[in-house]
């Protein structure tokens, strides 16, 4: 259930790019992350210090794109943002007696140091590999809108899905147009299907990584 809610707002983000655009999309994710704030502090009794670095990462950055027109500081976000979390959870190798991950998760299971040290690096390289992967798709997308407005004279804070490209003047025109949102499109899908997925993998890896150690303490 936990995993739902926090991917509720990249859901969220994706299904209202798909119908209305890249900027209506923002304002629901925004939106979003502060309901899913909520539902936890109601859940829990606190904020989560997660969803708040999520929340204020998202109003910079995404609240910069919103006012400048300009993709490229929400798609860094990710990045940014997960890069920020496998510091946290690598920093906390060396500041205090536990890792973030054993204060976060230790209640529930009873595990050796090593084991906690073990996984806080696994997850913070992890988030590290997240935050390269989108760079690489953002890259493209990038490259792909540049290139579409070096080659006409299209306005450069056009919502890229408003765009009829086959209505375009030249072929190359034409080219550049579904290439700029093809790529933007492929970004979209990886910030929900490419970071979901990636860290269910980092899940189910984990748990296997504990199973050895939990039928230990079951024996």
């Amino acid at each position: 259930m936990k995993f739902l809610l926090d991917f509720f707002p990249i859901a969220l983000f994706f299904v209202v790019y798909k119908t209305m655009g890249l900027y209506p999309a923002i304002y629901a994710m925004i939106g979003a992350t502060m309901l899913q704030m909520l539902v936890a502090r109601v859940q829990t009794g606190k904020f989560e210090k997660m969803h708040l670095i999520t929340l204020s990462l998202l109003v910079v950055f995404g609240g910069i794109t919103l006012a400048v027109r300009d993709p490229a500081f929400l798609m860094w976000k990710v990045s940014v943002l997960y890069v920020a979390f496998a510091l946290a959870l690598i920093g906390s190798l060396w500041i205090g007696e536990k890792t973030l991950m054993q204060r976060m998760v230790g209640k529930e299971l009873d595990l050796p140091q090593e084991v906690w040290k073990r996984l806080t690096w696994f997850w913070g390289l992890g988030f590290v590999a997240i935050a390269i992967v989108n760079g690489y798709y953002v890259r493209l997308a990038l490259a792909a809108r540049e290139n579409l407005f070096a080659a006409t004279t299209l306005d450069e804070k056009i919502e890229l899905t408003e765009l009829d490209c086959v209505a375009l003047a030249t072929d190359i025109a034409v080219q550049f147009c579904q290439n700029a949102q093809q790529t933007e499109e492929s970004w979209v899908n990886f910030k929900l299907f490419g970071t979901m997925g990636l860290t269910f993998v980092l899940i189910v890896l984990t748990v296997v990584l504990m199973s050895k150690y939990l039928k230990e303490k079951e024996v």
